[in-house]
Parts: C-alpha cells; sequence; structure tokens
C-alpha cells in the first residue's frame, strides 16, 4: 500500500505558486485585456447590428463565452508551461515528482 508524499505535494504547489505570482501580468492581468478588447471590438462590430439573442442582451450573451474563453485558454497555457518549462531549463521534474 503506497502513501501520498504530503511533503512533496506541498512542494510542488508552493513552487507552482510561486511562479504564477512572479507572472501575474501574464497570467491574469493579459487575459482580462484580451477579453475586454474582444468585447469592445466585437460588440462595436457586432453589437449593434445584434440587438438580442433569444431575448438575452448581445453583451449578457457574449461575455460568459469570453470569461470561459479566457480561463481555459490561461489555465492550459500556464498547466503546460509548469509541466514544460523544467525540461528546456535543464531540469528533471519527472525525477523530483516521481516519489509523489
Amino acid at each position: 500500500m503506497s502513501t501520498v508524499n504530503i511533503h512533496a505535494i506541498r512542494a510542488i504547489y508552493r513552487l507552482e505558486m510561486a511562479r504564477t505570482r512572479r507572472t501575474l501580468m501574464q497570467s491574469i492581468v493579459s487575459p482580462v485585456i484580451s477579453t475586454a478588447l474582444y468585447f469592445v471590438v466585437f460588440g462595436a462590430a457586432i453589437g449593434g447590428r445584434i440587438p438580442e439573442v433569444e431575448g438575452v442582451s448581445y453583451g449578457a450573451f457574449i461575455v460568459p463565452g469570453l470569461i470561459m474563453l479566457s480561463l481555459l485558454t490561461q489555465s492550459i497555457s500556464n498547466a503546460s508551461f509548469g509541466i514544460y518549462f523544467p525540461r528546456f531549463a535543464g531540469t528533471i521534474f519527472e525525477i523530483l515528482s516521481a516519489p509523489t
């Protein structure tokens, strides 16, 4: 029976949270600006032509999709960056995380 290495999980969590804090501008601020630009551009170009979508205003219809687009894109990019960057930096992350 194997046990969970809590110390290793905590160390990996701290490492990833520290990386997120270091890259706060590209992790949080960049997606917010990108989503706002999508909303402004598409709102100006299409919003005036489409007053309602099945009884829902264009803004209320498009905002949840833009938020999910941003969240999913950032979650995948941050997770993949956390996995692949140590390999490019020369760290053998598999050896460090194998006991976990």
